[in-house]
């Protein structure tokens, strides 16, 4: 069994401090590169996904996101599902970047603090297939990342 976490930064925040999402995952009906919630439909396989709120912020929410189930786009998808979609995630959030002048409520700065999903695969654990051994690899936060979060505690902290 593989284990693994992921950390991400979202528009908006759940309801809920920790929950499951638990919706069958299929292809979209229209658009075929991208996945969809396909609750009666034949071809959608079963998906489970659990999230943890670790922070809220105006507007944003940092979340410890654990796939139980390892379907594509899983976490995307379900977390747009909930109406938190990954930010910057161009397929399912519609935002193409974040700007330090969109966190500041400053419209002159145009500073790019993010062009990609602000999802990070932050540890792993399984068994070695050689060794037997318990193995578990964990990854830093990635710098861009690490600035949109410092960025969203000075700005938009509900402190």
């Amino acid at each position: 069994t593989i284990e693994k976490e992921y950390f991400a930064i979202v528009s908006g925040a759940p309801d809920r401090h920790s929950d499951y999402i638990d919706c069958p995952i299929g292809v979209h009906p229209q658009q075929r590169e991208k996945m969809a919630i396909r609750r009666h439909c034949a071809h959608s396989r079963s998906a489970r996904t659990y999230y943890e709120l670790l922070e809220r912020f105006q507007g944003f929410a940092a979340l410890r996101v654990v796939p139980l189930t390892g379907r594509t786009h899983q976490i995307r998808v379900h977390l747009d599902h909930i109406g938190c979609p990954v930010l910057c995630d161009k397929q399912y959030g519609g935002r193409r970047q974040i700007t330090r002048g969109e966190i500041r409520r400053d419209p002159a700065d145009c500073l790019v603090l993010l062009e990609r999903q602000a999802l990070h695969a932050r540890r792993i654990k399984f068994i070695h297939p050689t060794t037997a051994q318990p193995m578990e690899i964990e990854a830093p936060l990635p710098q861009d990342m690490a600035t949109v979060l410092d960025e969203l505690r000075r700005h938009r902290s509900l402190q």
